[in-house]
């Protein structure tokens, strides 16, 4: 299955979950960017793996033998719901789109899915399987073809960010505190770690395939992954 590139756009706040906000901007302007969203019951468009960068898809079969489908335009941060590729609906992520008893639970982060869900009425959880052509489902290859190569890469991942937090809260911290706000009332931190521009680079940069590593498998931790997965965006 594949898609069109139009970021989809659709009413604001339709079908979102309470407490859950600042997500929807996450390329910063991204509604310009966006075309309307497509008409009650229009097909499903199909995938393109190069705009992978940007959107992804998942789906699940749903108890009465109907599919359900979810295209997730990151540009934008809107996710679009299909039935039997059939369009339902488009909200602003976080959302979670309601399937009769059942639901779809939807959340991004900068770097790609936090979560996407399938709530059975008796509470129980399934995540979507990803679609053929998504960074999600070459993920999910990899690891099942090379399970070794896969582990090495979440390993590689965890290790990055624990350093990156090591080596840059602390300069962080320095920064906020010369700030006028708490300068004029406390002394500042002085960082122990002085690091040059290049390495600071090196280590957003390193960061952020990190950050990737972890939405694509759908790792996540308060912690670890406060700096990759959309707070502070």
């Amino acid at each position: 299955m594949n898609w069109d590139s139009a970021a989809r756009k659709g009413p604001q706040g339709d079908g979102r979950i309470d407490g859950f906000d600042g997500l929807e901007g996450l390329d910063g302007d991204g509604g310009a960017l966006s075309t309307p969203a497509p008409e009650p019951g229009a097909p499903l468009p199909p995938f393109r793996p190069s705009l992978s960068l940007q959107r992804t898809r998942f789906a699940v079969e749903l108890p009465d033998a109907s599919t359900a489908t979810v295209d997730v335009d990151h540009l934008s941060g809107r996710a679009s719901l299909y039935r039997d590729d059939r369009h339902v609906r488009t909200s602003d992520m976080p959302v979670r789109f309601p399937l009769g008893s059942e639901s779809i639970d939807i959340a991004a982060s900068r770097y790609g899915m936090q979560r996407i869900h399938l709530i059975s009425a008796d509470g129980s959880e399934r995540r979507l399987d990803p679609a053929q052509g998504t960074p999600e489902y070459w993920r999910a290859q990899l690891s099942r073809r090379h399970p070794g190569v896969g582990r090495a890469l979440a390993a590689c991942a965890v290790i990055v960010l624990t350093v990156n937090l090591m080596l840059l809260a602390p300069q962080l911290l320095e920064l906020v505190t010369h700030l006028p706000l708490w300068a004029d009332h406390f002394s500042p931190f002085v960082s122990p770690i002085d690091l040059p521009a290049w390495a600071n680079t090196a280590l957003t940069v390193t960061a952020a395939l990190a950050g990737i590593d972890r939405a694509l498998t759908f790792r996540h931790h308060r912690l670890l992954d406060a700096e990759t997965d959309g707070i502070g965006s």
